[in-house]
């Protein structure tokens, strides 16, 4: 059976008495379409950058591709990602601004372009 591109089991996240993130389970297929919805402050933003590796989940697993990632840093997780509001360049298409965290680790372009299709 193929590894999942994203795995989440359990996965907790606690600032202090508050809990932002209680036990999410998810699993997300290699070349699946996935979006998640909820109100503000549902834990939706701390999801995605515990899977990133800019926080540091309370507990629970986070594998990507069937490699668990749960305590690698951000540099050794291949995740990129493109923040809703900021850090986007308002002169390049959607698909240049998803393609550019690839041209910078030198993607060959007809990849990188391919990849952000």
């Amino acid at each position: 059976m193929e590894a999942s591109a994203i795995r989440l089991r359990d996965l907790r996240k606690s600032f202090g008495d508050t809990s932002a993130v209680a036990g999410v389970d998810l699993e997300i297929r290699d070349g699946e379409f996935f979006s998640m919805l909820g109100p503000s402050g549902s834990g939706k933003t701390t999801v995605l950058r515990m899977i990133a590796g800019f926080e540091t989940p309370t507990s629970g697993t986070i594998e990507l591709a069937g490699q668990d990632v749960t305590r690698r840093a951000p540099f050794e997780r291949d995740v990129h990602t493109v923040f809703q509001d900021y850090a986007l360049f308002p002169h390049m298409s959607v698909e240049q601004n998803v393609a550019y965290s690839l041209k910078v680790r030198r993607v060959p372009k007809a990849e990188r372009l391919a990849r952000a299709r």
